[in-house]
């Protein structure tokens, strides 16, 4: 993702990209989830409609005391460490195999390298293609997180119940995050240091999931079956109390977004530097 090291292979970049996405994956649970476990009572539970995070968030514990902020955690926990494999392998093998295609040799190489606005065709198209593979995976983790974080339990014919609203909120998503990381990389010297990659990541994801947080609140009503199961978009926006409820919980979990995946990021980074290190890059010309 972060691109600072010397390219193999497609096929050598997503092999070592399933180790960096699982601790990526592993991070990003771990420094997160209670932020998320705040943000999914805010989208969810009406008893916590209109309340402050701070309110919530002492609600929680007057309620259920450290157990509210870990609750749900077992999916994500092993969950994460599968699809963020699996989305930073399908995302580095996609791009690396496209960026290969010559932009002077062919006409579909120069319309995937051709740039408007910062943004590149082969950048859209990998992220397009690692929301899919990542959905695969994370709908039943995404579904089995939700209907713990609400108390109640899963049913294995239920695990892709909002699959639907999972790849659009994830498309976007990425779409949002991979974009302008990648036209920054190449535009200014943030990514010469760690540091300067944290603060790329941690904004540029808590822009992402700003812009993405209605089809996350929508996502997450899907997955939990709230009002119920199948409802239409006009039930869930009266379960939410109007339009202005797509944005339930969006200060913890903006902030939990961006964060999260900054720290994350470092994670990943270190390691990728040291798989050259290692010389698992060695077939790199």
């Amino acid at each position: 993702m972060a691109h600072t090291q010397k390219r193999a292979s497609w096929i050598r970049e997503g092999q070592i990209a399933v180790v960096g996405g699982a601790l990526y994956g592993l991070s990003h649970t771990v420094s997160g989830h209670p932020l998320d476990n705040i943000k999914a009572a805010m989208q969810l539970d009406a008893r916590y409609r209109g309340l402050s995070t701070f309110a919530v968030a002492s609600r929680m514990w007057r309620e259920a005391g450290l157990g509210a902020f870990a609750r749900g955690c077992i999916p994500p926990l092993w969950g994460s460490t599968v699809y963020r494999s699996a989305m930073m392998s399908s995302y580095e093998a996609t791009y690396t195999a496209l960026d290969a295609v010559d932009p002077k040799a062919t006409t579909v190489g120069r319309i995937l390298h051709a740039e408007l606005l910062g943004m590149r065709p082969l950048v859209v198209v990998s992220s397009v293609a690692c929301s899919v593979f990542r959905a695969i995976f994370e709908s039943p983790i995404e579904y089995a997180k939700v209907m713990r974080q609400t108390g109640r339990p899963w049913q294995w014919g239920e695990i892709y119940r909002g699959a639907g609203t999972q790849v659009a909120r994830t498309t976007a998503m990425l779409t949002f995050i991979f974009v302008p990381y990648d036209a920054i990389r190449r535009h200014t010297s943030w990514f010469d240091t760690l540091y300067g990659q944290w603060i790329v990541v941690t904004l540029v994801c808590g822009a992402s999931y700003a812009l993405a947080w209605p089809l996350e609140t929508l996502k997450n009503l899907a997955q939990a079956g709230r009002p119920r199961a199948g409802a239409s978009v006009g039930e869930r926006l009266a379960f939410l109390g109007g339009v202005r409820g797509l944005y339930a919980g969006a200060g913890p979990g903006i902030v939990c977004g961006g964060f999260r995946n900054g720290i994350a990021m470092l994670t990943m980074a270190k390691y990728h530097a040291l798989a050259t290190h290692w010389g698992l890059r060695a077939e790199t010309k």
